[in-house]
């Protein structure tokens, strides 16, 4: 099992493609992992560019690129055990 206090950090990423090629190795050579997905901006920033977008377009719809700018970013951790044996396998 994986804990905060028994776990390394393998990779963080914001391409979702590349990310799934680690974590589809890491499962594929039976090592244990944990990913977590985090937004770049808050609520509080996104509501606030969407709500700008939509006050300078009468049409109703967002007139912001900020809106539909969301970028993921995910982090892979491994137990810190199998940390050389991740890396070794996913070539990092």
């Amino acid at each position: 099992m994986i804990t905060v206090f028994n776990r390394a950090k393998l990779i963080t990423d914001s391409n979702a493609e590349y990310i799934a090629t680690i974590w589809s190795a890491l499962k594929k050579n039976g090592i244990p992992y944990e990913m977590k997905t985090l937004k770049n901006k808050s609520t509080f920033s996104r509501n606030l560019h969407y709500n700008q977008g939509i006050s300078h377009y009468h049409g109703g719809m967002a007139g912001s690129n900020f809106a539909d700018n969301m970028v993921y970013v995910y982090v892979i951790y491994v137990e810190k055990k199998n940390l050389a044996r991740a890396k070794e396998i996913t070539g990092l």
